[in-house]
């Protein structure tokens, strides 16, 4: 794609400008966002503090205002998760590895946002596509979590993302996104004659072109062709990523997560952005769930990238978690599916093993001896999540989300693998706490060594297991966290 042509900046409010404040109704005498962008450090704090909270809201909106200062040392890192969903990436980093995060989510289901915010996130409802990463307000984000919808990379629908036509748009979007943000490596003229370095012009070096500051509206408009909505939803990462970056925010990390289904030549283009932004360590790799203790399969793509570290491919953990055990249900039961499963087992499938994904028509799935359905809290549990996650909304659109989650097992790996945690201990400690049936008995060769062995409860066997379940009792297990501090 030819180098677009620096633009002038727009100045209507539809195109979501650069550095232009909504015209409609400004606080008098509030700065602009090009003032902004001309200051830092002191001067900065010093011009916010003199503005009213309402000039700063207006000046931040739709981000928190606080986001407009500079982060003081000791402040937790800022993030930003897009396209968040019901929160199960910010439970991975929140819950499993207990990091401290600013996190700001972005989320326009209505419902999930809702689950987000009552679980203690920080909100925007809004789509995607309206905002812009180029706002002053996210100059110091240094971590990105993307987790897009992925219905049309998928059978549920009928693969239009990997319809060729659909795909070539997508990928010429990618190129043209990068060069409109800057994210295009020129090599310097090897015929430069100049003397004195001080008549170089920007060919006679190794550069980047400069961004065309084309509005938000322009870089979406690449993908408009196309006939897969979700699909086209992969542009987002590109956008976020190199728009932050064009901005000088101090990205350092960036997890993606996606459906298996999503091909290869995508993951490449995204990939070859990274790496000409700069970007030390990037890796695509399909990870599913099971492997990391949750009672249902859930294989995705899962994308890790950091900008100063070669921190090496997420490795497995290789633990498994019966989902009867897991819910307290007879090994024996069997579950209806109505229809919606298509295996070899048919409609019908044995809980008492790890099962497979858990997808929104659990909503209808139903014990085959006694009618019983999930609740909520269970279905909670089967996707690696504490069975008092806030889920909001009406039973099918809270197992709509469920359905739709980046398992927070998954995410704490691939999370804790980049920031350089003992991820697979946290996640044991986690696992042990809502999965205490299966994975809270106390390891036999850990009370040995334990001086304070009257604190720790003995093991409890399969067999007493099964007949506390059968009598309608839980076992109670009392475990010992030795999780670290996470820095």
């Amino acid at each position: 794609m030819p180098t677009p042509t620096p633009a002038a900046r727009p100045t209507t409010h539809e195109d979501l400008p650069l550095f232009a404040l909504d015209p409609d109704q400004p606080p008098t005498g509030t700065p602009t966002h090009e003032d902004l962008f001309a200051l830092d450090g002191p001067a900065l704090v010093a011009l916010l503090d003199s503005l009213t909270p309402a000039q700063r809201d207006h000046l931040a909106g739709p981000y928190p205002a606080r986001w407009l200062y500079p982060p003081r040392p000791g402040d937790a890192p800022r993030q930003v998760n897009v396209c968040a969903g019901c929160g199960g990436g910010c439970a991975g980093l929140r819950l499993v590895l207990g990091v401290r995060v600013d996190m700001v989510c972005i989320e326009l289901n209505k419902d999930a946002a809702a689950t987000s915010t009552a679980a203690g996130c920080t909100v925007i409802r809004r789509d995607i596509r309206t905002l812009d990463p180029r706002h002053p307000t996210l100059r110091w984000t240094r971590r990105i979590m993307c987790t897009m919808p992925c219905t049309d990379w998928t059978r549920a629908g009928l693969g239009a993302g990997r319809r060729q036509e659909n795909l070539e748009i997508l990928l010429d979007a990618i190129d043209g996104v990068a060069a409109h943000l800057g994210n295009v490596w020129v090599d310097g003229s090897e015929l430069c004659d100049h003397d004195d370095p001080d008549d170089c012009e920007d060919h006679c070096f190794d550069h980047r072109i400069e961004p065309s500051g084309a509005p938000i509206t322009e870089l979406w408009s690449l993908v408009d062709d196309m006939t897969a909505a979700t699909a086209g939803l992969m542009l987002a990462p590109v956008i976020w990523i190199l728009g932050l970056r064009s901005i000088g925010a101090p990205i350092q990390s960036v997890v993606i997560e996606q459906s298996s289904a999503l091909p290869e030549d995508v993951q490449q283009y995204i990939k070859d952005e990274l790496t000409t932004a700069g970007c030390e360590s990037v890796q695509w790799q399909d990870l599913d769930a099971a492997d990391f203790g949750s009672a249902s399969n859930r294989k995705r793509a899962i994308m890790s990238a950091h900008w100063y570290r070669h921190p090496g491919p997420v490795t497995s953990p290789d633990i498994r978690t019966n989902a009867a055990l897991a819910l307290g249900w007879p090994p024996d039961t069997r579950i209806n599916t109505r229809g919606e499963r298509r295996t070899s087992g048919g409609n019908v499938f044995d809980l008492d093993r790890t099962i497979t994904a858990v997808t929104s028509k659990i909503r209808g799935w139903y014990c085959q001896d006694t009618g019983r359905r999930f609740t909520i809290p269970e279905v909670c549990a089967l996707v690696g999540l504490p069975g008092d996650h806030p889920v909001t909304g009406s039973r099918t659109s809270q197992c709509q989300q469920l359905g739709d989650i980046f398992s927070p097992l998954v995410c704490a790996a691939a999370w804790g693998t980049l920031l350089g945690l003992p991820w697979p201990d946290m996640l044991r400690t986690y696992l042990a706490r809502i999965y205490p049936t299966v994975h809270g008995r106390p390891d036999p060769a850990a009370i040995l060594g334990n001086p304070d062995r009257a604190r720790t409860t003995r093991p409890v066997t399969d067999a007493e297991i099964l007949r506390l379940f059968a009598q309608g009792a839980h076992p109670r297990l009392r475990i010992r966290s030795n999780q670290p501090t996470a820095p």
